[in-house]
């Protein structure tokens, strides 16, 4: 499996067969590593900004240590070579009938001490049995800013479970479930040199595990799906950006804005507020014990 799915960022025909095949691949020295520097660099000083913040509002809503974090989204910070990578755009192409779409733009940083996730899948099945399982038709494309190995927290994902529906389609996968598939094919941890894209269907199985590094793992996340499917909305980068996100193979679905725009803290912000909502439905559903 190890060599049909890492491929060198060239091999785009090896990579969609991957991908359908196993629901990733890894496509080798597909970014250059100075706008992965850059943000590397800005993302270790917004991860304290965050982590603070976190403390403020009582604690990270996500499990601990997984910060919902992306890079800036000004004109300084958001780079071709990353998010309209050529490479990683034409497999998309490859992959799809239509022209892809950019419909995701931020990524998460698995900080020293992290616990384990649940396991999940980032989009759900479009069918459900007896319908077949669907071909792949959006993608989550993950660029480590840094090298993303065992001990710092390598994502952990389950080859092949993109084929493989949960009772209601996802994006929960039940225990049992877990347990099933664990008993005849366990999950891997990528490792990735600078440079290196992990693509993986929306659909395969994924966990966030613990980095027993002494510094925080960021990876920069898309999510880039065949233009046929709905989209909630544009994506706002601030004016400058039209440079680095017009006039590619994928479409930007970018709107370009004047004002500043909170990419730090509002991901979390509205996970923590989605999350007292839940918590306060949660209470009302529960029996009055006082009588």
């Amino acid at each position: 499996m190890s060599t049909s799915t890492r491929v060198h960022a060239t091999e785009s025909a090896a990579a969609v067969n991957a991908i359908r095949e196993w629901g990733y691949v890894i496509l080798e020295e597909a970014v250059s590593s100075g706008p992965l520097e850059v943000l590397r660099e800005r993302m270790d000083h917004d991860t304290e900004e965050l982590l603070a913040y976190c403390e403020s509002i009582g604690g990270n809503p996500r499990e601990r240590g997984h910060l919902q974090q992306g890079p800036p989204v000004s004109a300084e910070f958001v780079f071709p070579e990353v998010a309209m990578n050529s490479y990683v755009n034409r497999v998309c192409n490859m992959l799809y009938d239509h022209r892809p779409r950019l419909t995701f733009y931020n990524g998460n940083t698995n900080c020293p001490g992290s616990t384990t996730q649940r396991l999940h899948m980032d989009g759900r099945h479009g069918t459900l049995d007896p319908e077949p399982v669907a071909p792949t038709s959006s993608v989550v494309v993950d660029i480590p800013a840094g090298p993303m190995n065992t001990e710092n927290g390598s994502i952990q994902i389950w080859p092949g479970t993109h084929l493989v529906r949960p009772p209601e389609g996802g994006p929960s996968v039940p225990e049992e479930l877990e347990k099933a598939r664990l008993a005849t094919e366990g999950p891997i941890q990528p490792e990735t040199q600078v440079g290196d894209v992990l693509i993986r269907d929306t659909r395969l199985w994924h966990r966030g595990v613990p980095n027993r590094s002494d510094r925080p793992r960021h990876m920069i996340a898309l999510i880039v799906s065949d233009g046929r499917l709905p989209v909630r909305g544009k994506l706002d980068f601030q004016k400058g950006c039209e440079d680095a996100l017009e006039g590619h193979s994928v479409d930007s679905n970018a709107n370009y804005i004047d004002e500043p725009i909170d990419y730090l803290f509002a991901p979390t912000r509205r996970i923590y507020k989605h999350r007292q909502a839940a918590q306060a439905e949660s209470k009302k559903e529960q029996p009055n014990n006082k009588d």
